[in-house]
């Protein structure tokens, strides 16, 4: 399931300097595994985090949880692995693909057992 940025969060990323500095900051703070970086940057993608969560779990607020904490972890995944050369605000589009597969993928057996 694919869900568009709505324009409005594109425009005040690219618009609001402020806005992309502190996600510039927030990506290279958690290449280094700078713990206020990464919760600097699961507080700038708390909405899309929770909409993409909202509409995979329904009414369930036990399946709302993990799927938040795995969109958590594709995140902190798509800011390690984001190229350094590339455009900070071509960082969203790249993060959305692992957060949805991160959500998406099923938890192992052991997971299930212990988790």
């Amino acid at each position: 399931m694919k869900i568009a940025l709505s324009q409005d969060e594109v425009a005040s990323l690219s618009g609001n300097g402020a806005q992309s500095d502190a996600l510039a900051q927030a990506v290279a703070g958690c290449k280094l595994g700078d713990w206020e970086a990464k919760h600097a940057l699961e507080r700038l993608f708390a909405p899309l985090i929770e909409k993409l969560a909202d509409k995979r779990a329904g009414a369930d607020p036990a399946v709302r949880h993990e799927l938040i904490e795995r969109a958590r972890e594709g995140l902190y995944r798509a800011a390690k692995r984001y190229p350094k050369r590339e455009s900070i605000r071509r960082f969203r589009l790249f993060a959305l693909d692992y957060i949805e597969n991160a959500m998406d993928k099923r938890p192992s057996g052991l997971a299930k057992l212990f988790g």
